[in-house]
């Protein structure tokens, strides 16, 4: 039975005014969650899937023509480029896979470079990897791109450690958006 709070972990406290950057495997609630707290904090909102699509293309007919190192190489490059063109606290969503690369790898420091400008918070419906990978899966085979159970089981499981362990903050929860950016919020301004 989950809590009717969010598990929150502050790994270092936040200072006002730091831009947000949402992380997290696809399915978690990143967007969502952004778009709540923008709304609550009158923040600019760049969603880095939405911006991807936007400005190049459609994320899985890009991946489908050029190939997924192809497709993160830019998605980086783009991140960077609205990174650097911030001039106020934002709250930036980031790719499901911004820190899925290989342990120090140039891609890995080129997103943890992007991120150290920064607070992250990484989310994770569940501390438990079972009760996560199933809630993440659910959603993800009901959004439509024609995913696969066994291969997005497999990626989630992969990335779980991954971002369990990312971020200044974490928060655990399957609640709704507006709940878990309540209590995120009374959090960060503790």
């Amino acid at each position: 039975m989950e809590s009717d709070h969010p598990h929150i972990v502050v790994r270092r406290p936040w200072m006002p005014g730091e831009t947000l950057f949402l992380l997290g495997p696809g399915g978690v609630g990143k967007s969502t969650l952004g778009r709540q707290l923008a709304q609550r904090l009158s923040w600019p909102l760049i969603d880095l899937d939405l911006a991807f699509c936007e400005q190049l293309d459609l994320i899985g007919p890009f991946i489908a023509a050029h190939g997924y190192d192809r497709y993160r190489a830019e998605n980086l490059a783009l991140a960077s480029r609205l990174a650097a063109t911030l001039t106020e606290p934002t709250v930036f969503v980031t790719s499901s896979g911004f820190l899925a690369a290989p342990p120090r790898s140039a891609d890995q420091l080129a997103a943890r470079r992007i991120l150290a400008a920064g607070y992250g918070i990484a989310l994770l419906p569940s501390l438990d990897i079972d009760i996560a990978t199933a809630v993440v899966v659910a959603r993800q085979l009901t959004r439509g791109f024609g995913l696969e159970r066994a291969s997005e089981e497999r990626k989630f499981r992969r990335r779980f450690p991954i971002y369990r362990d990312a971020g200044e903050l974490l928060v655990a929860s399957a609640r709704p958006a507006a709940q878990v950016a309540d209590a995120l919020l009374d959090r960060l301004r503790a």
